[in-house]
């Protein structure tokens, strides 16, 4: 039988596009980030932090090989950018992922981050904080800070339930310590090259500020709904934390404020 070269030229073409089709399976629309960070305070009241700026430099640079930087600031009067509004400019929620370097802390009743200004804190329930539903809307919450992912007194619950009612999918930070040194500049790079790789975001938090001089205490934070199908908030909880890539957050449903039956979070000590 004789085929016609113009049919044979159609089948090459197709042969291509779907090959095309194949390889772009797995590519997303560049995402938005914003990155706010402090190396020195207002008249000395907290101890300087003299690898913030290199930190958070290295995540920009990284991230914005491949998405979008949306602002990058310092903590000058920025108590109101973790404030929850629309149109608030330069804040969490606008953009899917918003870094900090600075200061934490977890007190009873908040996850407290430390501002420039002196005696000026961002603290999630007195400034109520309720992220991923206004503007651009925050997926992530990633805190280069020590303990405002505390767990060991039994009040994650209390500090994070409010900042997650806005449809956050997940906050990264410290169940302990995270430290500030020459080993630690480039932990921030090496959080947005995992993102880039396709890591789940919690392994590369985890892996990206793993340090082998500085004990790292990293976790993550994540909620799950009775509102899935298996109706089961916890399993829900653990597949959400175990595997969102920056990838594919969009795919994943923002649970808020009744829609929330479960919290669940994971950490390593001296990572």
């Amino acid at each position: 039988m004789k085929i016609h070269r113009g049919f044979v030229r159609w089948l090459i073409f197709l042969f291509v596009l779907l090959g095309v089709m194949s390889f772009t399976t797995d590519s997303y629309a560049a995402a938005r980030f914003g990155t706010r960070c402090q190396s020195d305070y207002q008249n000395g009241w907290q101890e300087t932090l003299p690898y913030a700026y290199d930190r958070c430099s290295g995540f920009n640079n990284e991230l914005d090989d491949t998405d979008i930087k949306v602002f990058y600031y310092n903590l000058h009067g920025s108590e109101s950018r973790f404030s929850t509004c629309d149109g608030c400019g330069a804040g969490v929620d606008n953009v899917h992922l918003f870094y900090v370097s600075t200061h934490g802390g977890g007190w009873s009743n908040d996850a407290v981050l430390t501002m420039w200004d002196k005696n000026s804190l961002a603290e999630s329930n007195n400034d109520k904080w309720r992220f991923g539903n206004n503007d651009t809307g925050a997926a992530f919450f990633a805190q280069y800070a020590c303990e405002t992912l505390k767990h060991n007194d039994g009040k994650t619950w209390d500090r994070w339930i409010n900042t997650f009612r806005g449809g956050l999918i997940m906050a990264m930070g410290s169940h302990d310590k995270l430290w500030d040194g020459l080993t630690t500049d480039e932990t921030g790079e090496d959080f947005a090259d995992d993102l880039q790789k396709s890591k789940t975001v919690k392994w590369a938090w985890f892996d990206g500020n793993g340090d082998w001089a500085a004990a790292q205490d990293v976790a993550v934070l994540a909620t799950g709904s009775s509102k899935t199908a298996a109706k089961n908030a916890k399993a829900d909880c653990e597949y959400r934390r175990d595997n969102v890539k920056w990838q594919n957050f969009g795919s994943y449903a923002r649970w808020r404020d009744s829609d929330i039956g479960w919290m669940c979070w994971s950490w390593i000590d001296d990572n």
